[in-house]
């Protein structure tokens, strides 16, 4: 047993000591590097490490939480961390943790990303491809990521693990012109599989063809969305199905689970898989990470569970703690069985959008939203794109948009940019019939 184990156990032992119903500690050492860029140029690189130890800690369903910084003051924070449970509230949900010792993948870390020290070659490689795109005038900026971490978990209900994670992401903003940009991102879990110059051909292509766009005109559209822009609604279903969201009335698939809840074609899953920046081998818990299917050809099969939303909904854990709310790690979906191009030939009038920012819920349990598109935004007409268009904004219902989902490409990109983009998605090229744009106010 490593000695960060050893001293991650007797922070739970001295939980469990003080009184404490049950105690988990994860320890997490991290080495991250960030590179931001613009205008083509690198502006700053940041190294810095963090070791950290998350603490959560139950008492007569009190649940409280903390960190503890390189095991200084354990003794100290442990008492007052005990302190502050014998004053909080009861959380009456609170069902307790996964109980027992269970075996766990190997983790698929790349050592390379832990040891990578001059990223500038990378974001160097993605502007040239824009440029090669859109011409040597665009301007690029945007940010690479790269983070390394082990974590150690240790659970006074029995489960003990121990996790690598690695991640190297890209996100690169192309401008042709002051109002025409394209947008690309490179994420994956390996070294060996990134390819930082795709993330910038896709952000020069897109910002070269959005060039002097024009007002756009409010309707109904067949719209084909990107996997940029689709991968945040991937993420907005996911966070619906926990059953955490369905509890609060936060979703639209309240009491729903076994109803028709999308289109035929519409099969998504939570899958943190060994591409996937958010990538790892058990929960919050100490519960084994496993593939969750949550809606199968359109039906609705499971929410998505830690210990204690199992118990209130009498089923079993999924592996997505979050001990108080049950997160999807990475949700994918399913793809089809054509090519891009071959859906782009299926839309006569319809719009191509590439990418989303401040989706926003006029009801969440009914599913009424709007958010904004992003870069280019693309009239089609027989198949092809004819007009660069701005100054839309996607206004309709969520469910209604899943059902109207009848096209999926077999190309599919992982994809996680930003903080509304949550958690990373794995998304094919998607056509969805009759969507309303509306003009913003």
């Amino acid at each position: 047993m490593s000695e960060v184990i050893a001293k991650t156990e007797d922070i739970a032992k001295k939980g469990k000591v003080l009184g404490a119903d049950e105690v988990i500690a994860k320890t997490t050492f991290g080495r991250y590097r960030q590179t931001r860029f613009s205008n083509n140029q690198i502006d700053i690189t940041v190294a810095w490490n963090d070791y950290v130890t998350d603490v959560t800690l139950a008492w007569n369903k009190r649940l409280v939480a903390t960190q503890i910084r390189d095991f200084r003051n354990v003794n100290r924070t442990m008492e007052q961390l005990f302190s502050l449970a014998k004053v909080s509230k009861e959380n009456p949900t609170y069902g307790g943790i996964a109980k027992g010792a269970f075996q766990y993948a190997k983790p698929n870390a790349d050592k390379k990303l832990q040891e990578l020290e001059n990223p500038s070659e990378y974001v160097g490689e993605a502007i040239e491809a824009a440029k090669k795109e859109a011409g040597e005038k665009i301007i690029a900026g945007g940010i690479l990521f790269t983070k390394y971490e082990d974590v150690y978990l240790v659970s006074s209900e029995g489960p003990v693990g121990q996790d690598a994670r690695s991640a190297i992401e890209l996100s690169i903003r192309a401008f042709s012109q002051r109002n025409a940009s394209g947008h690309g991102v490179e994420c994956c879990s390996t070294l060996k599989d990134f390819k930082p110059y795709r993330a910038g051909e896709k952000g020069g292509r897109i910002a070269a063809m959005a060039k002097n766009p024009k007002q756009g005109d409010e309707g109904k559209y067949d719209i084909i969305f990107d996997p940029l822009f689709f991968g945040s609604m991937l993420g907005t279903w996911g966070g619906m199905a926990s059953a955490y969201s369905v509890m609060i009335q936060l979703s639209v698939f309240v009491n729903k689970v076994g109803q028709k809840v999308a289109s035929d074609v519409v099969t998504l899953r939570d899958k943190p898989g060994e591409y996937s920046v958010n990538n790892r081998v058990f929960d919050d818990e100490g519960f084994p990470i496993q593939e969750n299917v949550f809606i199968e050809n359109g039906v609705l099969k499971t929410y998505l569970h830690n210990t204690s939303t199992a118990k209130i909904f009498k089923t079993g854990t999924t592996g997505n703690a979050g001990l108080v709310q049950p997160t999807p790690w990475n949700v994918e979906m399913d793809p089809g069985d054509i090519s891009k191009d071959e859906l782009f030939a299926e839309v006569k009038h319809g719009l191509y959008l590439t990418n989303t920012w401040y989706t926003r819920f006029q009801n969440y349990a009914t599913g009424d939203f709007s958010t904004i598109p992003r870069d280019g935004i693309f009239l089609i007409e027989n198949g092809e794109i004819s007009q660069s268009w701005k100054d839309l904004r996607l206004s309709d219902n969520i469910l209604r948009l899943l059902n109207q989902i009848t096209g999926l490409s077999k190309e599919r990109q992982h994809v996680h940019w930003w903080l509304e983009a949550e958690p990373p998605s794995l998304s094919p090229f998607v056509l969805a019939k009759d969507i309303q744009m509306t003009k913003p106010k």
